[in-house]
């Protein structure tokens, strides 16, 4: 659910401040409009709950290898090293019955350089993905973790149309590995109908 338009604001011209001012008398005049902006708060609070339950095991493992972090994504938001999180994050990535949100928040945390062992378990799990947030963050993973020696899998997965269009995460890491042979691959991409528009603007940076 979205947050719903403020009655009488639309299609009005007038400034942001202006608009903003009237949407908080609004707010305090309409109690409709008030009912409909405190429902879909509530349900964004609720969404929110149930994802930060859903990872409590995955905290509470990362704690007993001292990692402290409230969230998943506090791993993905930092820059200071968590080797010994690795192997936590793979043993629930490999689990079932994560939300999409929360495989994708692992996924994006095991893209580092460290995560090199595990390329072909995270490749694994890719081909099985099935949410667009847990494709997203595994083909995240699998670029940054990927080394020249797996360019042609990369390739491969590149050209697997069924894995829609996560696949546009992988142009600038078969890029950066292929060198030559990238950027021929990526080229001839320009015409498809998922990966075109960024294998070209790519193509484009090399003329």
């Amino acid at each position: 659910m979205s947050a719903p338009e403020p009655p009488q604001l639309r299609n009005s011209w007038i400034t942001g401040e202006e608009a903003e001012r009237r949407k908080k008398e609004l707010l305090r005049n309409d109690p409709v409009y008030r009912a409909q902006v405190e429902a879909v708060e509530a349900e964004r609070r609720e969404r929110v709950r149930k994802l930060r339950e859903a990872e409590q095991p995955i905290i509470k493992d990362l704690r007993d290898v001292g990692i402290e972090v409230g969230s998943v994504w506090d791993l993905v938001n930092t820059s200071a090293p968590y080797l010994p999180a690795l192997p936590v994050l793979m043993k629930h990535l490999e689990r079932d019955g994560y939300p999409d949100r929360v495989v994708e928040s692992i996924g994006r945390a095991l893209a580092v350089r460290e995560s090199v062992p595990y390329w072909h378990r995270l490749r694994d799990l890719y081909l099985r993905a099935e949410g667009r947030g847990a494709r997203s963050g595994l083909a995240v993973a699998l670029g940054v973790s990927a080394t020249p020696a797996q360019l042609e899998e990369l390739i491969e997965l590149l050209h697997n149309e069924s894995l829609g269009e996560s696949r546009v995460l992988l142009i600038a890491p078969v890029i950066k590995l292929g060198g030559a042979r990238g950027r021929e691959v990526i080229k001839a991409l320009r015409d498809h109908p998922v990966l075109g528009k960024e294998a070209t603007f790519r193509a484009r940076r090399w003329k």
